[in-house]
Parts: structure tokens; C-alpha cells; sequence
């Protein structure tokens, strides 16, 4: 009889024992679905955002393009930079010298027109 009711207290320890891991194991999965709720939310944000910021870009690279496309088409037409065609005596008035007038209408507005040009 005495062996009966060790058994039992075994088996009431046992159960209470795992009653508790089962409590505990409820709780768990209970903060995790509380966690992976809030990290599905925080996801969920930052994908929103960042579609918003791709079509920010997209709008962004259309115009780029179009402003291209604009500034091809005039290289193309023959398109002139205004100031090169000043006369030398207004960059002389600007404080250039003639090397710098040389090298702007020569050089530098050169690079631009085959820069232009290679678009």
C-alpha cells in the first residue's frame, strides 16, 4: 500500500510538473506569435516604403531620361552653346585672358559638344 501511494505522489509530481511545461510552452508560443505578429507588421511598413521609394526613383529616372532625351536631340540638331559665340572682347571684359578664352571655346565647350554627342 505504501509502494501505491509513492507511485501516486510520483505520478501527481509528474503531471503537476508537466502541467507547468505545458503552461509554459502555451506562454511561449503565445510571445512568439506576439513577436512574429510585430515583426510581419514592421516587414510589411518597410516593404511599403520601399515600393514607395522605388516609384519615387522610377518617376525620378523617367524624367532623367526624358531631360536626356531633350538635351541628345538638340546636340544632334546642331545645337550651339550661346556663350561660345561671344566676341572675345566681352570675355576680355569677363577678366579672362586669351588663353582662357582659347581654352573655353577650344577645349572645354569641344568636350561638351563630343560628350553631348556620344549620349
Amino acid at each position: 500500500l505504501g509502494r501505491i501511494d509513492s507511485l501516486e505522489r510520483q505520478h501527481e509530481e509528474m503531471k503537476m510538473s508537466m502541467e507547468r511545461e505545458t503552461r509554459a510552452l502555451r506562454d511561449d508560443i503565445v510571445s512568439l506569435k506576439e513577436a512574429n505578429k510585430a515583426v510581419k507588421m514592421s516587414m510589411e511598413r518597410d516593404t511599403r516604403s520601399l515600393q514607395d521609394d522605388m516609384e519615387a526613383l522610377k518617376s525620378e529616372n523617367d524624367a532623367l531620361k526624358w531631360s536626356l532625351d531633350r538635351l541628345a536631340s538638340k546636340a544632334r540638331g546642331g545645337w550651339e552653346y550661346p556663350v561660345a559665340i561671344q566676341p572675345d572682347e566681352y570675355w576680355h571684359n569677363k577678366g579672362y585672358d586669351n588663353r582662357g578664352i582659347r581654352m573655353l571655346k577650344n577645349e572645354f565647350l569641344e568636350k561638351l559638344m563630343k560628350a553631348v554627342f556620344q549620349l
